[in-house]
């Protein structure tokens, strides 16, 4: 039997969707990370400066070139989960437990990093704590200007996605579990073909309600009276 969430929907279905937008996401990103890698090493960063004041130009210009590995490792992972996520796509269309098991696997560990990177950044937001940069000996800082409330919403929001993706981990975690018991019964049906019952889930990404077998006129009660 088909495992659900919200009240009606198959996990597989849960899956198929967001393996697609953690695809679409990843890939976007991966292609921002390369794109802005490819202007620090074409020294063409004077592209992106059209709306920025000289000093936000220069502390741009020197974090990009002393954090350009920061940038490389970051799209790396980008390219890397954007792929597993595809792993994902596919494997929720022709029920591969292997690569459903790969996706699982990554988003849980994306969920425990970004837990993290939600942790620095509220951290960020409530400290009065000043960010510096050297450029030609001389010290260039930026500080949080966020107010009381702005820091609240933030707050409100990076907790509710912290939900979301929790649940989300679930699903996906569901979806495996369910594979994972699909196949443990096909082999104790080989072991012992004799025994009733059909556990695997046959149904598409939305299952469809079939029609009560005996709602027809053929084999409605009364019929042959």
């Amino acid at each position: 039997m088909s495992r659900h969430f919200c009240c009606c929907i198959p996990v597989r279905a849960g899956v198929f969707i967001f393996s697609l937008l953690s695809f679409i996401g990843y890939a976007f990103s991966a292609f921002i990370g390369w794109a802005f890698l490819h202007f620090i090493v074409t020294d063409q960063l004077n592209k992106l400066e059209d709306n920025m004041s000289s000093e936000d130009k220069e502390i741009l210009e020197a974090n990009a070139k002393k954090y350009e590995w920061a940038v490389i490792l970051a799209s790396v992972i980008f390219t890397f989960v954007a792929l597993v996520s595809f792993f994902g796509f596919v494997g929720s269309i022709v029920r591969n437990r292997r690569m459903v098991k790969a996706y699982s696997v990554l988003t849980i560990i994306s969920f425990f990093l970004g837990s993290a990177a939600s942790g620095f950044i509220l951290f960020a937001a409530w400290s009065h704590k000043s960010y510096c940069t050297t450029i030609d000996g001389h010290e260039l800082c930026t500080n949080n200007h966020l107010s009381t409330a702005q820091k609240v919403g933030l707050t409100i929001g990076t907790v509710v996605e912290w939900l979301i993706n929790l649940y989300i981990v679930t699903i996906i975690r569901r979806y495996y579990q369910q594979l994972e018991d699909e196949r443990e019964y096909r082999h104790d049906f080989r072991l012992n073909p004799t025994t009733g019952g059909n556990y695997e889930a046959k149904e598409g990404l939305l299952a469809t309600q079939g029609a009560y077998p005996y709602s027809d006129a053929q084999h409605s009660f009364g019929n042959r009276a």
